[in-house]
């Protein structure tokens, strides 16, 4: 009895450290990307002789930027938050299948905790690749995703 208490104990300990682990990398991935926002529309003040200020845009925001703000977001979304995510659901997943100790039931639930993230992060790769390809037969030539 107080073997499994220290098992648990121990095994409890792994699995917070690793979750810990994984969090902290993951927010090094997100602090490193770069930023989502592209910088257009900046807005330059200068001072006339006669002390009036003059106000111009030195890039104003296009159709292009929106692509670029688009393209960051799906960039982020996907890569960025998803992918440590599925990595994350199928170490929990793997954690339920090697602690079931053979209960059925806790063998099914990881086997549709597996599938169900990996169907769900090719549907969501799919999608990704799709919208890159109609956007590449019709010829866009501004901010490509995974430039």
């Amino acid at each position: 009895m107080t073997s499994n208490i220290a098992n648990n104990k121990i095994l409890g300990f792994i699995t917070t450290f690793v979750i810990i682990f994984t969090l902290l990398l993951s927010f090094h991935t997100v602090s490193a990307a770069p930023p989502l926002v592209p910088d257009c529309g900046t807005v330059t003040s200068t001072t006339n002789s006669d002390g009036t200020i003059t106000k111009s845009i030195n890039n104003p925001c296009d159709f292009t930027y929106l692509m670029t703000l688009a393209n960051n977001v799906i960039n982020f979304l996907l890569f960025i938050v998803a992918t440590p995510l599925v990595a994350m659901i199928l170490c929990y997943a793997g954690f339920l299948l090697l602690t079931s100790g053979g209960s059925s039931e806790n063998v099914t639930k990881a086997k549709h905790i597996i599938m169900n993230v990996v169907i769900g992060y090719i549907i969501a790769l799919a999608a990704w690749l799709i919208i890159h390809t109609i956007l590449s037969a019709l010829g866009f030539n501004g901010p490509m995703f995974l430039k």
